[in-house]
């Protein structure tokens, strides 16, 4: 049994030694790969922090462009003084802008450029590209900016440098703005030639990652606008590092250029160099990059973009981890040997004690997990159960409140409508038997207008307070807006409000009661009104969200109070000094009967939005059938 458990032991051993030694390499392995992601990540955080700082660059002289043309557009149609021209030129040029000036609509006239030598575009070597601008002003852009594609001139004083052309047209509706230009012709825009060159090498220039890592910058066409080795500036990527060392395949960075930089992806990989600085051998190298955009990314067909590359040799990653290895490898010797001294006295213990110790550890993290599951899932229960409780207890509150204000409002309007209208016959009878030059005519007049609009409010509270059977039909709820809004033009004309329909076009059919929804959207647009007496902006929309139609009204008016929202849609609860209280009270109510919602979205000083659901017309069908 001694020379049986001897020989287990020995094996034992053996197979300890291969185990320890397997996952040491494992070990190493796998820290080489984390340290080497890791690293590459670090290089990523570089090339993003290139990328923005050059994207920051360009942002600031967006901002100098449009003080220029806004500048310009003041004064058009005589060009800016030399004076001027003259101080932004200064400031501007230690941000590598090379000329600037206002382009004029005719390609004969000069240029209003500075430096003053530049007055036009073949003096200064620069062909302006006209069939890019054309295309950047047909697609309606968003951006205000103009960015050209880097280009290198042939002749001129720029000649041999790649530079990009930044151009932003003149504000239009300024006095003596020309027509539209013809196709072939530029509209006046002021305009920067910047240095594309100079711009990369002050954010790319002195990066190092690790110990001896360095970027570049490739244009769109894969040019180099900056890289450590000064013969590499400017030169095409793709060539360029084949007549550096032509006996190294260069197919994998080239397809990493062609097929992820320079369709503006971001990310980490690798590729096989021929050097690296002042070492001249074949070397794998760790690389990754970030693009910057000019234009949206969403362009893949016209993409304007740079692209920050960062390489470091896989040496230095393990130089970085060489020393830990070597401890690991230390560290498992040592237990190696403290495992063969102890392995036949603590053998048949320890395993046995170690098979009892997991089984009880397996079980109770088993059990563990399961009661933290139960636990997640009654706690996402209860949840559920109390927003269920607090919207169905706010509803039940709503229309507790709605019945019994109803109830009590049904009946002061019946009491009160009967003596109101003798009030105001009575005091018809005698104004009629007044003289015309009686000065108690116009006292009686304030009388009959002052039940007249009693009886109004009456009319309010009967019709809040009456049941009404909907007759739904149907309805292209576009149609109903456009039909609301001519109502009010003149009154908007009146009081200087411009309005704006933000209507989708491709609304399915809602199906409602157009005289009840049409009553919701003349409330809403009179408080919209009345909250803008001075004028303002009235903007009305549709659109579809899911299976419900959302309709929105919004203006620009002083807003509600946040302490008063909480009250908007309760019945005779009004902001407004000579309101009855009751048109939100009586929009909520409508379209709650038509199984929709509303909600109000206010801001003090800034304005307040309406908007309500109402459920498509086919889903109605459907839960009908």
């Amino acid at each position: 049994m001694n020379k049986n458990l001897i020989l287990s032991g020995f094996g034992l051993l053996v197979l300890l030694y291969i185990i320890i030694g397997s996952l040491a390499y494992r070990a190493s392995q796998e820290l080489e790969a984390v340290v080497t992601d890791q690293f590459n990540r670090q290089q990523l955080i570089l090339t993003g922090k290139i990328a923005d700082d050059i994207r920051r660059h360009c942002q600031f002289l967006e901002t100098a462009l449009t003080t220029l043309s806004r500048h310009a557009g003041e004064t058009f149609p005589e060009q800016p003084s030399r004076e001027y021209l003259n101080s932004t030129f200064e400031i501007l040029k230690d941000w590598h802008v090379l000329s600037l000036g206002i382009a004029p609509e005719d390609p004969d006239e000069s240029l209003a450029a500075y430096p003053t030598d530049f007055f036009s575009w073949e003096k200064m070597g620069v062909d302006f590209p006209h069939a890019e601008f054309e295309l950047w002003r047909d697609s309606g852009p968003e951006e205000q900016i103009f960015f050209s594609r880097t280009f290198r001139p042939d002749q001129g004083p720029f000649a041999g440098t790649w530079v990009m052309i930044m151009a932003r047209p003149l504000p239009q509706g300024i006095e003596g703005y020309p027509e539209p230009a013809a196709s072939d012709r530029v509209p006046p825009a002021a305009f920067f030639v910047v240095d594309a060159m100079k711009v990369s090498r002050d954010y790319a220039h002195g990066v190092i990652s690790g110990q001896t890592g360095y970027p570049w910058v490739i244009n769109e066409r894969g040019y180099f606008l900056y890289h450590i080795e000064d013969d590499f500036d400017g030169q095409n990527s793709f060539t360029v590092r084949h007549e550096r060392n032509p006996d190294i395949s260069y197919a994998r960075i080239n397809m990493l250029v062609s097929q992820r930089l320079l369709r503006g992806e971001e990310g980490t990989d690798w590729y096989i160099s021929g050097w690296h600085r002042e070492v001249y051998t074949e070397m794998k190298k760790l690389f990754a990059f970030s693009p910057v955009f000019f234009t949206g990314p969403e362009n893949e067909q016209d993409m304007h973009l740079w692209s920050v590359g960062l390489a470091a040799p896989t040496d230095e990653v393990w130089g970085l981890i060489q020393p830990i290895i070597i401890r690991q490898w230390f560290v498992a010797g040592l237990f190696l040997v403290g495992a063969t001294l102890a392995l036949f006295t603590l053998y048949y213990i320890s395993l046995r004690w170690n098979y009892a110790l997991s089984r009880k550890v397996e079980e109770k993290t088993e059990h563990l997990t399961k009661s933290q599951e139960l636990l997640l899932q009654e706690k996402q229960k209860v949840e559920q159960s109390m927003q269920e409780l607090v919207e169905t207890q706010q509803k039940l509150v709503q229309s507790e409140r709605f019945a019994a204000i109803g109830e009590a409002a049904s009946h002061l309007a019946h009491e009160i409508k009967n003596p109101l209208m003798l009030m105001a016959g009575f005091a018809g009878q005698v104004k009629r038997s007044l003289h015309e030059n009686s000065q108690d005519r116009e006292k009686l007049d304030i009388i009959v207008q002052e039940a007249q609009r009693l009886e109004n409010m009456l009319i309010e509270v009967r019709d809040f307070t009456r049941p009404h059977k909907l007759h739904k039909e149907s309805c292209q709820i576009n149609d109903l807006i456009s039909q609301t809004v001519n109502i009010f033009e003149n009154e908007m004309k009146a009081g200087q409000v411009q309005y704006r329909l933000d209507l989708s076009r491709d609304l399915p059919l809602v199906s409602l009661d157009r005289d009840r929804i049409k009553q919701v959207f003349l409330n809403l647009i009179k408080n919209s009104l009345e909250a803008m007496p001075e004028g303002g902006t009235l903007t009305i929309g549709s659109q579809r969200i899911n299976r419900r139609v959302r309709i929105w009204v919004e203006d620009n008016g002083p807003g509600i109070p946040e302490e008063k929202m909480k009250n908007i849609f309760s019945p005779y609860f009004t902001t407004k000094k000579k309101g009855t209280g009751l048109g939100l009270a009586v929009s909520y109510r409508i379209i709650q009967d038509h199984d929709g919602d509303i909600f109000v979205d206010s801001e003090a000083g800034r304005g307040t939005r309406f908007t309500f659901y109402l459920p498509l017309a086919e889903d109605i069908q459907l839960r009908e059938s």
